[in-house]
């Protein structure tokens, strides 16, 4: 999954892989997966186990442990 429009809270730049949870509804649990970027704008999310319903336009969250980390906006 890419996700755009990137917004950090608790770091300023994502430097290397990171491993975080993931949630992409509001409604859904969170899932395990590892974070790095593509580009300034762009990161990529690789989760550890397959995920149904990732919609484009939606939302995505980060956290580590139960502190969100940032999030943007799914693109693909």
């Amino acid at each position: 999954m890419i996700v755009d429009n990137i917004n950090l809270l608790l770091i300023d730049n994502l430097e290397k892989k990171m491993n975080v949870k993931v949630k992409t509804r509001y409604s859904s649990k969170e899932e395990d997966a590892t974070i790095e970027k593509v580009d300034n704008d762009k990161i990529r999310v690789k989760f550890k186990n397959p995920v149904a319903r990732i919609t484009p336009g939606q939302s995505a969250v980060f956290y580590v442990d139960d502190i969100v980390l940032g999030g943007g906006k799914i693109l693909e």
